[in-house]
Formats: structure tokens, sequence, C-alpha cells
């Protein structure tokens, strides 16, 4: 049987809901690096220390994110 697929990109909502989705985990992350501290569970200080490296991680993400989409947009900007 023939499989049917095209070369779309997926739907991954718009440059403002990843923006968003992305502060949002950056936030939690941080929430989850404070409750580290305050928990009294073995390691605490590691697991805060990692929590705010995914912070910082998912930050940075973002930002390579909208630089690309910038770039993208420039250059089919500059192709029509």
């Amino acid at each position: 049987m023939h499989a049917d697929f095209s070369i779309e990109p997926p739907a991954c909502g718009s440059v403002l809901d990843r923006r968003t989705i992305a502060l949002a985990n950056a936030r939690w992350f941080r929430a989850m690096a404070w409750r580290a501290l305050r928990d009294g569970a073995p390691k605490g200080a590691l697991r805060a220390a990692n929590a705010r490296a995914a912070a910082r991680i998912v930050l940075r993400q973002a930002r390579r994110d909208a630089l690309v989409n910038r770039l993208v947009t420039d250059a089919l900007a500059m192709s029509d």
C-alpha cells in the first residue's frame, strides 16, 4: 500500500506561543530549584543546580530558535 506524506513543517504554533512555553518551562525549573533547596531531601544543592541549568538551557534554546526564525523570515522576504 502506498503511504501518503507531505513535506510540511509540523504545526508548532507561533513564535509568541513558543516563547511563552519556554518562559513557563524556565519558571517551572526555577521553582523546582527553589523547592529542592528547601525540601530537606538528599543532595538538594545538586538538584537545585541541575534545575537552574535546565532553565538556562530552555532559555538559550528559545533565543536560538528566535534567531533562526528571524534569519529564515529575512531570507524568505529577500527572495520574494
